[in-house]
């Protein structure tokens, strides 16, 4: 009975892991209801979104109807700022106010130290770079692309000193009537965070308290197939709308406007480990934020978020750190997707963590954690290995009964169940300690998977990420063989159906960990150690009794 159970247990583990995990990306949760404009049912929204800068005004509602605000012909080139923090590096393109590069110094775009640091912008297009807005007032709109902003911003603005007070980089541009439009950048240099505000005047350089709407864009563009590299964990637009994270569905993908329908509190994009994302001025009092997904183009996803009664924006792109995500606030770590089991798998990550301060190497640091969750799980673990042992002791008897009664499975049944009695073995005394466990399993393996920490963090010799699979398949190797050894020194049923399934479990889990993160290979590896070194201790203790 127990291996059954031990064998449908470790069956399930296969189909969830080798599944959806190898096979398909996570299906995302029940998105918010969605309003969509298709090209078959909305040709003005069609004929809105075929460049960049008629996507953004798009989403204003009104853009179609609206007559565009002339800028005042200027004959002053486009200039590149660039802000240097100790954290990053941000290029803004006086063209539209754009973001052309935002570079994350403390990461790299691939392990080893001749790899350039990460730039969090990747499109290739300069009709969509990020951070390009559009206001309405009335019947006119404004939209920054059409915009060549000046600045008396030097070159080059280097924050030196984290904590520092914060620095400010304004963007003018005239317009027509006398009116002028400030873009308003705001950067401390020990945060992934910063500001953008417009600030709209007359001509008498009075704010402009009309303002009906104000959208601001954070495009995406696919990279291309050479780049491209296989994830487990869900890439695109994300958002929290209400108290609901919502992901984009696959079949999303191919409706070219997508309108969220409920508060926004943040809207962009995400990868397995970083983040790009809009949210409403903390300040904002009274505004409404929605967004909208769109996709001008196959390769390219911008997300917008537009809001009603506010000019200011917050944008946060970085890492997804647990604390610095939630140092942001608005609920941001939600975007660190831990799963069903993030509840536990939280505590986990900031285990792992607390473990790295005193032992810097994330390897070992997975290695103690591998520890302590064993010796959490001692007593059940033991529990488990005493009842099988015991199952051995009782294997000859139960052939002897299964033969005898081959023809009579009631009588069969009950009088395995009278030696079970006699002897005081429970048949399913081993299960439910491995089913308590699960949950664990699935938890770790979760928290090992989305953890930013073990990206591009070394453990030893060959490993040289933890967060990519082992280059030269030895830990994949040694986990398959442990499993085996493992397997050898259970107590068999005397099925041979049920013994040739088992036989092949390790044969089927080692070429599934192949292309796991060494990470995760390496938990599992100690983990199957451990385990034989407890079983080996059982095992010792029942020939002694």
């Amino acid at each position: 009975m127990e291996k059954r159970t031990i064998i449908a247990v470790a069956l399930s583990i296969i189909v969830l892991l080798g599944y959806q995990h190898l096979f398909m990306s996570p299906p995302p949760p029940a998105p918010p209801s969605v309003a969509n404009t298709d090209s078959a049912t909305a040709p003005a929204a069609d004929a809105a979104i075929q460049t960049g800068a008629e996507t953004v005004a798009a989403v204003v509602g009104k853009a179609a109807a609206n007559a565009a605000v002339t800028p005042v012909p200027s004959a002053i080139a486009s200039r590149r700022l660039t802000v240097d923090g100790p954290r990053f590096r941000g290029v803004i393109d006086t063209a539209g106010g754009v973001l052309q590069s935002f570079v994350l110094k403390d990461y790299r775009r691939e392990a080893g130290g001749g790899s350039p640091p990460l730039d969090m912008v990747q499109v290739r297009e300069p009709g969509y770079l990020p951070l390009a807005g559009t206001i309405t007032v009335g019947s006119r709109t404004i939209i920054d692309r059409d915009l060549v902003y000046e600045s008396e911003a030097p070159e080059t603005t280097v924050l030196t000193a984290a904590g520092e007070a914060v620095t400010k980089l304004v963007l003018t541009a005239a317009l027509v009537d006398g009116m002028r439009l400030e873009k308003e950048f705001t950067f401390k240099a020990d945060s992934y965070r910063f500001d953008v505000r417009y600030i709209l005047t007359d001509g008498a350089g009075r704010p402009v308290p009309a303002v009906d709407t104000v959208a601001l864009s954070w495009c995406r563009q696919e990279p291309a197939d050479a780049e491209k590299k296989r994830s487990y964990v869900y890439t695109g637009p994300l958002a929290l709308v209400g108290d609901k994270i919502f992901e984009q569905s696959k079949k999303q993908k191919n409706i070219k406007t997508l309108e969220l329908d409920g508060a926004v509190s943040w809207i962009g994009n995400t990868t397995k480990y970083f983040l790009g994302v809009l949210l409403p001025a903390a300040d904002a009092t009274g505004g409404i934020a929605a967004g909208t997904i769109t996709h001008p183009r196959p390769d390219i996803e911008e997300t917008i978020l537009t809001l009603r009664g506010g000019t200011a924006f917050r944008v946060f792109i970085g890492p997804k750190e647990i604390e610095t995500l939630r140092s942001v606030g608005a609920d941001l770590e939600r975007a660190v997707d831990f799963g069903w089991f993030g509840v536990i798998a939280r505590p986990l990550v900031w285990m792992l963590n607390f473990f790295y301060r005193y032992v810097p190497n994330y390897g070992v640091a997975i290695i103690v954690l591998t520890l302590l969750i064993k010796l959490l799980f001692f007593p059940l673990s033991q529990k488990s290995y005493q009842s099988m042992s015991k199952m051995k002791q009782v294997q000859p008897k139960l052939q002897k009964i299964r033969e005898k009664f081959k023809d009579d499975k009631a009588r069969q049944q009950k009088e395995m169940m009278d030696l079970y009695r006699t002897h005081k073995v429970n048949p399913f005394g081993g299960c439910l300690p491995i089913v308590v466990q699960i949950p664990v399993f699935f938890a770790l393996y979760r928290s090992l998977m989305v953890a930013i920490e073990l990206r591009h963090a070394p453990f030893f010799g060959w490993i040289t990420d933890l967060s990519d699979k082992d280059p030269y398949y030895v830990t994949p190797i040694l986990m398959g063989l442990t499993m085996f050894l493992q397997q050898k020194m259970t107590p068999t049923t005397g099925d041979p159906t049920q013994a040739k399934m088992m036989l092949f479990m390790p044969v089927i889990f080692t070429f599934m960990f192949l292309n796991f993160p060494s990470g995760l290979v390496l938990y599992w590896l100690v983990n199957n150690v451990l385990s034989i070194g407890q079983q080996y201790m059982v095992m010792r203790q029942a020939q002694s009794a």
